[in-house]
Protein backbone atom coordinates (compact mmCIF):
# COMPACT_ATOMS: atom_id res chain seq x y z
CA UNK A 1 0.00 0.00 0.00
CA UNK A 2 0.96 3.49 -0.76
CA UNK A 3 2.29 5.70 2.38
CA UNK A 4 4.93 8.68 2.81
CA UNK A 5 8.30 8.85 3.90
CA UNK A 6 6.63 10.75 6.93
CA UNK A 7 4.33 8.14 8.14
CA UNK A 8 6.56 5.07 6.90
CA UNK A 9 9.36 6.61 9.65
CA UNK A 10 8.23 8.97 12.17
CA UNK A 11 10.32 11.37 14.82
CA UNK A 12 10.05 10.05 18.30
CA UNK A 13 6.70 11.36 19.40
CA UNK A 14 6.69 15.24 21.14
CA UNK A 15 3.18 14.84 22.58
CA UNK A 16 2.85 11.97 25.46
CA UNK A 17 1.33 10.94 28.67
CA UNK A 18 3.41 13.67 29.98
CA UNK A 19 2.47 16.36 28.63
CA UNK A 20 -1.40 15.79 28.83
CA UNK A 21 -3.43 17.53 32.05
CA UNK A 22 -6.13 15.12 33.98
CA UNK A 23 -9.27 14.87 32.06
CA UNK A 24 -11.39 14.25 35.09
CA UNK A 25 -14.66 15.35 34.06
CA UNK A 26 -14.75 14.59 30.26
CA UNK A 27 -16.33 12.21 28.67
CA UNK A 28 -14.61 10.15 25.78
CA UNK A 29 -16.04 7.13 23.52
CA UNK A 30 -13.83 4.83 22.02
CA UNK A 31 -14.88 2.01 19.08
CA UNK A 32 -12.99 -1.07 19.04
CA UNK A 33 -11.54 -0.16 22.10
CA UNK A 34 -10.70 -3.87 22.72
CA UNK A 35 -6.82 -4.57 21.29
CA UNK A 36 -4.65 -2.51 19.75
CA UNK A 37 -4.78 1.17 19.16
CA UNK A 38 -8.22 1.80 20.79
CA UNK A 39 -6.91 -0.65 24.06
CA UNK A 40 -3.89 1.42 24.63
CA UNK A 41 -6.03 4.70 24.12
CA UNK A 42 -8.91 3.65 26.59
CA UNK A 43 -5.93 2.60 29.08
CA UNK A 44 -4.42 6.30 28.79
CA UNK A 45 -7.24 8.32 29.19
CA UNK A 46 -8.56 5.64 32.24
CA UNK A 47 -5.55 6.67 33.77
CA UNK A 48 -6.11 10.36 33.29
CA UNK A 49 -8.87 10.01 34.91
CA UNK A 50 -11.15 10.39 31.59
CA UNK A 51 -14.53 8.74 31.69
CA UNK A 52 -14.60 6.08 29.12
CA UNK A 53 -16.66 4.12 26.91
CA UNK A 54 -15.13 0.86 24.73
CA UNK A 55 -17.27 -0.63 22.04
CA UNK A 56 -16.84 -4.34 21.00
CA UNK A 57 -18.85 -6.58 19.61
CA UNK A 58 -19.22 -8.84 22.13
CA UNK A 59 -19.62 -7.17 26.18
CA UNK A 60 -17.70 -10.74 27.52
CA UNK A 61 -14.39 -8.80 25.79
CA UNK A 62 -15.18 -5.47 26.60
CA UNK A 63 -14.99 -6.53 30.27
CA UNK A 64 -12.18 -8.78 29.82
CA UNK A 65 -10.09 -5.58 28.30
CA UNK A 66 -12.08 -3.12 31.29
CA UNK A 67 -10.49 -5.68 33.96
CA UNK A 68 -6.82 -5.62 32.09
CA UNK A 69 -7.03 -1.68 32.19
CA UNK A 70 -8.02 -1.40 35.80
CA UNK A 71 -5.41 -3.81 37.14
CA UNK A 72 -2.75 -1.66 35.12
CA UNK A 73 -0.62 1.58 35.86
CA UNK A 74 -0.11 4.36 34.45
CA UNK A 75 3.05 5.33 32.04
CA UNK A 76 5.65 5.85 33.98
CA UNK A 77 5.71 9.41 32.36
CA UNK A 78 2.28 10.49 33.43
CA UNK A 79 2.98 13.14 36.18
CA UNK A 80 -1.00 13.90 36.76
CA UNK A 81 -2.12 11.75 39.59
CA UNK A 82 -4.33 8.59 38.67
CA UNK A 83 -7.24 7.14 40.55
CA UNK A 84 -10.51 8.95 39.54
CA UNK A 85 -11.28 7.08 36.01
CA UNK A 86 -13.66 5.06 34.85
CA UNK A 87 -14.60 3.01 32.66
CA UNK A 88 -17.76 1.18 30.45
CA UNK A 89 -18.23 -1.10 27.79
CA UNK A 90 -20.67 -0.62 24.98
CA UNK A 91 -21.78 -3.24 22.60
CA UNK A 92 -21.45 -1.96 18.95
CA UNK A 93 -21.67 -4.39 15.82
CA UNK A 94 -20.56 -2.74 12.79
CA UNK A 95 -21.26 -5.80 10.35
CA UNK A 96 -25.15 -4.71 11.30
CA UNK A 97 -26.19 -1.49 10.57
CA UNK A 98 -29.75 -2.60 12.13
CA UNK A 99 -27.78 -2.28 15.68
CA UNK A 100 -26.16 0.65 15.79
CA UNK A 101 -29.13 2.84 16.94
CA UNK A 102 -29.46 0.69 19.70
CA UNK A 103 -25.91 1.17 21.10
CA UNK A 104 -26.26 5.34 20.42
CA UNK A 105 -29.48 5.28 22.59
CA UNK A 106 -28.13 3.20 25.07
CA UNK A 107 -25.16 5.53 25.59
CA UNK A 108 -26.99 8.68 25.19
CA UNK A 109 -29.33 7.57 28.28
CA UNK A 110 -26.08 7.62 30.46
CA UNK A 111 -24.30 10.84 29.39
CA UNK A 112 -25.09 14.51 28.71
CA UNK A 113 -21.81 15.41 27.11
CA UNK A 114 -19.07 13.41 24.75
CA UNK A 115 -15.64 15.31 24.61
CA UNK A 116 -14.07 13.12 21.89
CA UNK A 117 -15.67 10.52 20.09
CA UNK A 118 -12.55 8.22 18.18
CA UNK A 119 -13.79 6.44 15.57
CA UNK A 120 -11.04 3.71 15.64
CA UNK A 121 -12.91 0.50 15.03
CA UNK A 122 -12.05 -0.89 11.47
CA UNK A 123 -11.07 -3.68 9.64
CA UNK A 124 -8.14 -4.11 6.84
CA UNK A 125 -7.92 -7.87 5.70
CA UNK A 126 -11.48 -10.04 5.89
CA UNK A 127 -10.83 -13.82 7.06
CA UNK A 128 -13.08 -14.10 3.72
CA UNK A 129 -12.33 -11.45 1.07
CA UNK A 130 -16.00 -12.21 -0.46
CA UNK A 131 -17.46 -11.57 2.97
CA UNK A 132 -20.10 -9.00 3.25
CA UNK A 133 -22.65 -7.34 6.42
CA UNK A 134 -26.18 -8.12 6.74
CA UNK A 135 -26.85 -5.12 4.43
CA UNK A 136 -24.97 -6.39 1.41
CA UNK A 137 -21.92 -4.54 1.54
CA UNK A 138 -18.65 -5.57 1.48
CA UNK A 139 -17.13 -5.61 5.36
CA UNK A 140 -14.57 -3.12 5.03
CA UNK A 141 -16.93 -0.75 3.38
CA UNK A 142 -19.48 -1.28 6.11
CA UNK A 143 -17.30 -1.93 8.93
CA UNK A 144 -14.72 1.18 8.55
CA UNK A 145 -17.11 3.63 6.89
CA UNK A 146 -20.99 3.15 6.53
CA UNK A 147 -21.35 1.71 10.32
CA UNK A 148 -19.12 4.76 11.93
CA UNK A 149 -20.85 6.99 9.15
CA UNK A 150 -24.41 6.29 10.63
CA UNK A 151 -22.75 6.17 14.99
CA UNK A 152 -21.95 9.65 14.03
CA UNK A 153 -25.38 10.52 12.94
CA UNK A 154 -26.51 9.80 16.53
CA UNK A 155 -23.55 11.15 18.27
CA UNK A 156 -23.60 14.54 16.56
CA UNK A 157 -26.05 16.15 18.84
CA UNK A 158 -24.48 15.63 22.01
CA UNK A 159 -20.96 16.52 20.39
CA UNK A 160 -22.66 19.95 19.61
CA UNK A 161 -24.32 20.35 22.96
CA UNK A 162 -21.13 19.69 24.66
CA UNK A 163 -19.36 22.32 22.24
CA UNK A 164 -21.82 24.94 23.10
CA UNK A 165 -21.55 24.46 27.37
CA UNK A 166 -19.69 27.68 28.35
CA UNK A 167 -17.19 26.05 30.00
CA UNK A 168 -15.77 24.31 26.95
CA UNK A 169 -12.97 25.33 25.21
CA UNK A 170 -13.01 25.92 21.87
CA UNK A 171 -12.37 23.52 19.77
CA UNK A 172 -11.54 20.60 22.73
CA UNK A 173 -14.96 19.07 21.82
CA UNK A 174 -13.92 16.61 18.47
CA UNK A 175 -14.63 13.75 16.08
CA UNK A 176 -11.27 11.56 15.04
CA UNK A 177 -11.57 9.31 12.37
CA UNK A 178 -8.85 6.29 12.27
CA UNK A 179 -7.71 6.49 8.50
CA UNK A 180 -4.57 4.84 7.27
CA UNK A 181 -1.85 5.39 4.91
CA UNK A 182 -4.18 3.30 2.88
CA UNK A 183 -6.22 5.79 2.09
CA UNK A 184 -3.56 7.01 -0.88
CA UNK A 185 -4.52 3.26 -2.69
CA UNK A 186 -8.02 4.37 -3.39
CA UNK A 187 -9.63 4.83 -6.43
CA UNK A 188 -8.53 7.99 -8.21
CA UNK A 189 -9.18 10.60 -8.66
CA UNK A 190 -11.96 11.53 -5.36
CA UNK A 191 -11.09 8.41 -3.42
CA UNK A 192 -14.47 6.83 -4.08
CA UNK A 193 -15.73 4.88 -7.30
CA UNK A 194 -19.21 6.55 -7.29
CA UNK A 195 -20.38 4.76 -9.86
CA UNK A 196 -20.03 1.22 -7.99
CA UNK A 197 -19.47 1.93 -4.14
CA UNK A 198 -19.62 -1.70 -3.40
CA UNK A 199 -16.16 -2.04 -6.00
CA UNK A 200 -18.00 -5.21 -7.06
CA UNK A 201 -17.12 -5.20 -10.57
CA UNK A 202 -13.38 -5.03 -10.11
CA UNK A 203 -11.22 -7.04 -12.57
CA UNK A 204 -8.04 -6.81 -10.06
CA UNK A 205 -6.79 -9.90 -8.33
CA UNK A 206 -8.39 -10.70 -4.95
CA UNK A 207 -5.23 -8.88 -2.76
CA UNK A 208 -5.42 -6.18 -5.17
CA UNK A 209 -9.31 -5.77 -5.07
CA UNK A 210 -9.09 -5.72 -0.83
CA UNK A 211 -6.55 -3.80 -0.78
CA UNK A 212 -8.49 -1.27 -3.20
CA UNK A 213 -11.46 -1.85 -1.09
CA UNK A 214 -9.64 -0.89 2.11
CA UNK A 215 -8.07 2.32 0.63
CA UNK A 216 -11.55 3.69 -0.56
CA UNK A 217 -12.99 2.77 2.90
CA UNK A 218 -10.28 4.58 4.86
CA UNK A 219 -10.66 7.50 2.06
CA UNK A 220 -14.23 7.89 3.22
CA UNK A 221 -12.71 8.28 6.97
CA UNK A 222 -10.37 10.82 5.99
CA UNK A 223 -13.88 12.87 3.55
CA UNK A 224 -15.95 12.11 6.55
CA UNK A 225 -13.54 13.83 9.19
CA UNK A 226 -13.54 16.74 6.75
CA UNK A 227 -16.77 17.52 5.63
CA UNK A 228 -17.99 16.96 9.61
CA UNK A 229 -15.21 20.27 10.38
CA UNK A 230 -17.00 22.01 6.82
CA UNK A 231 -20.39 21.83 8.31
CA UNK A 232 -19.41 22.17 12.48
CA UNK A 233 -16.21 24.14 12.36
CA UNK A 234 -18.01 27.62 13.08
CA UNK A 235 -19.56 25.38 16.28
CA UNK A 236 -16.55 24.98 18.00
CA UNK A 237 -15.70 21.50 16.51
CA UNK A 238 -13.09 19.83 15.63
CA UNK A 239 -12.51 16.74 13.03
CA UNK A 240 -9.37 14.96 11.81
CA UNK A 241 -8.46 11.89 10.33
CA UNK A 242 -5.22 10.35 10.83
CA UNK A 243 -2.75 7.77 9.95
CA UNK A 244 -2.07 5.90 13.57
CA UNK A 245 1.15 4.92 11.88
CA UNK A 246 2.36 1.53 10.84
CA UNK A 247 1.82 -0.90 14.24
CA UNK A 248 1.79 -4.59 15.07
CA UNK A 249 -1.87 -4.81 15.59
CA UNK A 250 -4.26 -7.83 14.95
CA UNK A 251 -4.99 -5.88 11.40
CA UNK A 252 -2.43 -7.67 9.81
CA UNK A 253 -3.00 -11.36 10.31
CA UNK A 254 -4.63 -12.13 7.10
CA UNK A 255 -2.42 -10.24 5.01
CA UNK A 256 0.33 -12.46 3.14
CA UNK A 257 3.07 -13.64 4.80
CA UNK A 258 5.65 -12.35 2.83
CA UNK A 259 3.82 -8.61 3.24
CA UNK A 260 3.94 -9.21 6.98
CA UNK A 261 7.76 -10.81 6.71
CA UNK A 262 8.76 -7.68 5.22
CA UNK A 263 6.92 -4.73 6.72
CA UNK A 264 7.35 -6.38 10.46
CA UNK A 265 10.71 -4.70 10.99
CA UNK A 266 8.83 -1.29 10.13
CA UNK A 267 6.01 -1.54 13.23
CA UNK A 268 5.76 -0.30 16.21
CA UNK A 269 4.00 -1.39 19.13
CA UNK A 270 0.13 -0.33 19.45
CA UNK A 271 0.77 2.72 22.14
CA UNK A 272 2.63 4.64 19.58
CA UNK A 273 -0.55 4.35 17.55
CA UNK A 274 -2.84 5.93 20.67
CA UNK A 275 -0.75 8.62 21.16
CA UNK A 276 -1.47 9.71 17.57
CA UNK A 277 -5.01 9.25 18.46
CA UNK A 278 -4.19 11.46 22.50
CA UNK A 279 -2.70 14.13 20.03
CA UNK A 280 -5.29 14.36 17.27
CA UNK A 281 -7.92 14.33 20.42
CA UNK A 282 -6.41 16.34 23.21
CA UNK A 283 -3.38 18.77 21.78
CA UNK A 284 -4.53 21.98 22.71
CA UNK A 285 -5.15 23.88 19.20
CA UNK A 286 -5.59 28.12 18.30
CA UNK A 287 -8.83 29.70 17.08
CA UNK A 288 -7.23 30.10 14.16
CA UNK A 289 -6.04 26.39 13.77
CA UNK A 290 -9.79 25.00 14.76
CA UNK A 291 -10.77 27.02 11.40
CA UNK A 292 -10.81 25.62 7.90
CA UNK A 293 -8.38 26.26 5.36
CA UNK A 294 -5.89 24.98 3.25
CA UNK A 295 -2.07 23.93 3.51
CA UNK A 296 -0.91 26.70 5.58
CA UNK A 297 0.08 26.97 9.19
CA UNK A 298 -3.94 27.78 10.34
CA UNK A 299 -6.77 26.42 9.52
CA UNK A 300 -6.10 23.15 10.58
CA UNK A 301 -10.01 21.79 10.81
CA UNK A 302 -10.98 18.36 8.55
CA UNK A 303 -7.02 18.02 8.47
CA UNK A 304 -5.22 14.64 8.74
CA UNK A 305 -2.67 13.75 11.29
CA UNK A 306 0.39 11.89 11.24
CA UNK A 307 2.26 9.28 13.60
CA UNK A 308 2.82 9.99 15.98
CA UNK A 309 1.31 13.33 16.70
CA UNK A 310 1.86 16.08 13.88
CA UNK A 311 0.25 17.80 11.29
CA UNK A 312 0.17 16.63 7.72
CA UNK A 313 -1.14 15.91 4.25
CA UNK A 314 -2.91 12.98 2.94
CA UNK A 315 -3.63 12.03 -0.54
CA UNK A 316 -3.51 15.37 -2.88
CA UNK A 317 -5.98 13.57 -4.52
CA UNK A 318 -8.65 13.08 -2.02
CA UNK A 319 -7.83 16.01 -0.90
CA UNK A 320 -7.70 18.28 -4.04
CA UNK A 321 -11.64 16.40 -3.94
CA UNK A 322 -12.22 17.85 -1.12
CA UNK A 323 -10.71 21.12 -1.70
CA UNK A 324 -12.13 22.04 -4.85
CA UNK A 325 -14.73 19.37 -6.03
CA UNK A 326 -17.33 19.04 -2.78
CA UNK A 327 -16.36 15.54 -2.49
CA UNK A 328 -17.24 15.57 0.91
CA UNK A 329 -20.64 16.68 0.68
CA UNK A 330 -21.32 14.31 -2.06
CA UNK A 331 -19.97 11.30 -0.15
CA UNK A 332 -21.77 12.57 2.63
CA UNK A 333 -25.41 12.69 0.51
CA UNK A 334 -24.74 9.30 -0.54
CA UNK A 335 -23.89 7.68 2.80
CA UNK A 336 -27.19 9.13 3.95
CA UNK A 337 -28.94 7.49 1.10
CA UNK A 338 -27.44 3.83 1.73
CA UNK A 339 -28.14 4.17 5.73
CA UNK A 340 -31.06 6.50 5.35
CA UNK A 341 -33.52 3.00 6.79
CA UNK A 342 -31.46 2.59 9.78
CA UNK A 343 -31.62 6.34 11.45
Amino acid sequence: MATSWGEMFPPSPGFTEKDISSQHGRVFLITGGTTGIGFELAKALYHLNGRVYITSRSLRSAEAAITRITSSRPHPSQKIAAGSGSLQPLKLDFSDLRTIKATAKEFLLKETRLDVLWHNAGLMIPDDPKATTAQGYHEQLGINALGPFLLQHFLTPLILATAAFPSTPAFSTRVIFVSSSGHRAAPKPDGVNWSDINLSSTTKAELSATIERYGQSKAMNVMHAHELARKYHSKGVMSLSLHPGSLSTGLQKNAPRIFNAIFSMFRYEPRFGALTGLWAGLVPVSPEEGNMGGNGKYGRNGGYVLPWGRWGEGSKDVFQGLRNRGTGERLWILCEELVRDFM
